[in-house]
């Protein structure tokens, strides 16, 4: 009877621990900053990517993401590449972040940015870049092992990394739409990990100094790190490159360091602040960059086009363009081909523009003729066909799906209303109002009006 009443009670606190657990982890889920952009995008579109299909995985700090484009590397060379890193990452967030990567993924190639050597040890990071590299990590030994070496004790600030809800438990007062409904959105990162801009740092940039003497200081634990990913990359037969990202405030003096390191475990190191100081790649200072860290998308391509022949000439990796089944590389440049500017955007007329987008079955347009003689007259042409015609006479309302949206079309008197997930798009004034809706990007990518 006694065993009986002990096994039962830890069948209860083994529910009750569960239970909890299932708690935190919903909570964690809903209440967790959401890193949108730099850090939650990149390593929930990197668990989005198909098993076994990335031969290079890039890892590192925002020099990283901010410098190789995959898609670059894709539409020159056939790579197939991922940027796996986050803002400020230690290099001991670099080591986790390879060994999850290798858990569904057989890089050929592993790029190793190399910023974060030179920095301060693991213990005297700030907050910030660990919250960016643990928070949408998932939970595992490694990661727990990782947090431990970050925070130097098991204490709250240790369970406010495993658990982020003890950290972020006040965002109930701030709390959206996408708290709740990001578990379910599409998480695939049509950039690969690249943080796309076209912003220009506001001050030249100087790369001038990198010649000056000086002596570089690289912490054992950092060296440690390095070896750690080197031995992981044996193991898992993927080489090891190293590369360090242009920016200013880096010398000749800190490549040579790294370079000693790099030669003395067999790797290869490219540096692409000497590279520029040598003359043998161009860069513009007044353009290139965003920031005195970062490259643009200028900057990044010229760069990612350098590194990829390097790649293709000390590396074997397929070439995986122009196969029979088009892949998610393929989807990716067809996505950016389809942002930005378009030539429909610049047609004069309505009827100019919808002969330029109506053999466009990826593209939905919701068109409002203002003056028509019977009423205002709304057509929805969807899957090169019109899907709803309207000419408004009384008050009502219309709902419809377009791509993955919905669309509310309304009348109340004199007042229209095109809602499109609950956002107002009718621009009135003029004859004629086309909502361009883009079902491969999932959002409108252009509002235009004309007068004829």
């Amino acid at each position: 009877m006694a065993r009986r009443t002990m096994v039962s009670r830890i069948i209860s606190i083994a529910v009750f621990v569960l239970f909890i657990g299932l708690v935190l982890t919903v909570t964690d889920q809903i209440t967790r900053a959401k890193f949108i952009g730099d850090s939650t995008t990149i390593v929930d579109g990197f668990y989005a990517e198909k098993k076994n299909d990335i031969d290079l995985i890039v890892i590192g700090s925002s020099n990283s993401f901010c410098t190789v484009d995959p898609l670059v590397l894709y539409e020159e060379y056939g790579i197939a590449a991922y940027d796996f890193g986050s803002s400020s990452q230690p290099m001991n967030i670099s080591a986790l972040y390879l060994r999850e990567a290798l858990k569904t993924q057989k890089p050929r190639v592993v790029a190793l940015e190399i910023n974060m050597m030179t920095s301060d040890s693991i213990s005297s990071r700030g907050e910030p870049g660990l919250r960016w590299g643990f928070t949408n990590i998932p939970l595992s030994a490694d990661k727990l092992k990782c947090i431990y070496q970050s925070v130097g004790e098991v204490n709250a600030e240790y369970f406010t990394y495993v658990f982020p809800v003890f950290r972020y438990h006040n965002r109930w007062k701030e709390l959206s739409r996408t708290d709740y409904t990001y578990f379910y959105q599409d998480k695939t990162n049509y950039t690969k990990g690249y943080l796309e801009t076209q912003a220009v740092s506001e001050e030249t940039i100087n790369l001038t100094d990198y010649n000056f003497e000086g002596e570089a200081w690289i912490a054992e634990e950092n060296v440690a790190y390095l070896d750690e990913i080197a031995q992981l990359c044996r193991q898992n037969n993927a080489q090891l490159l190293l590369f360090k990202s242009p920016r200013e405030s880096w010398h000749r003096y800190e490549t040579e360091a790294v370079r000693a390191l790099a030669d003395a475990r067999g790797l290869k190191f490219v540096d692409f602040n000497e590279l520029y100081s040598d003359g043998k790649i161009e860069l513009d200072m007044a353009a290139d960059f965003r920031d005195s860290q970062h490259l643009n998308d200028s900057g990044a391509r010229k760069v990612t086009s350098y590194l990829g022949r390097f790649i293709k000439e000390n590396y074997e990796l397929p070439d995986r363009r122009n196969k029979a089944e088009p892949n998610s590389w393929d989807a990716a440049c067809t996505y950016r081909q389809r942002k930005g500017w378009q030539e429909y955007m610049a047609a004069p007329t309505a009827r100019e523009c919808i002969e330029l987008l109506q053999d466009d079955k990826d593209y939905v347009l919701i068109v409002t003729d203002a003056e028509n003689g019977g009423g205002v007259r709304q057509w929805v042409y969807q899957d090169c066909k019109v899907a709803l015609d309207l000419i408004w006479q009384e008050d009502g309302i219309r709902h419809m799906k377009i791509g993955q949206s919905e669309l509310v079309l309304s009348k109340l008197s004199t007042l229209h209303q095109i809602l499109i997930d609950g956002v107002e798009q009718y621009q009135a004034g003029t004859r004629w109002n086309i909502i361009v809706y883009d079902k491969v990007l999932g959002t409108v990518t252009a509002n235009l009006t004309f007068d004829e």
